[in-house]
């Protein structure tokens, strides 16, 4: 995540899901929320590629990527990213 937070010198990045928990498998992937400014005037699509084109090969990642606007929101509004800071480990 050094790449991540190299290129988004403000990016906060969290740790959730099976690693989060502590019960992955052997093929679980890494789930991370990533929130940054530097995504502000870019789709979706364009973020989630941006991420993984910075994050590691030798695991298996899945993004939720947001702007601190966004993440505040979704915070309130979405169950799927309620779950997932509800047990959610921020990377330093």
């Amino acid at each position: 995540m050094e790449s991540i937070r190299r290129v988004c010198g403000d990016a906060r990045v969290y740790l959730f899901g099976s690693y989060a928990r502590g019960t992955w498998v052997e093929d679980s992937d890494v789930d991370l929320v990533v929130v940054s400014r530097c995504f502000e005037g870019m789709e979706p699509g364009e973020r989630y590629r941006f991420v993984r084109g910075l994050a590691s090969r030798e695991l298996a990642f899945e993004f939720l990527v947001y702007t601190p606007e966004e993440f505040e929101e979704a915070l309130k509004r979405s169950v799927v990213v309620q779950d997932a800071m509800e047990y959610a480990v921020e990377l330093s």
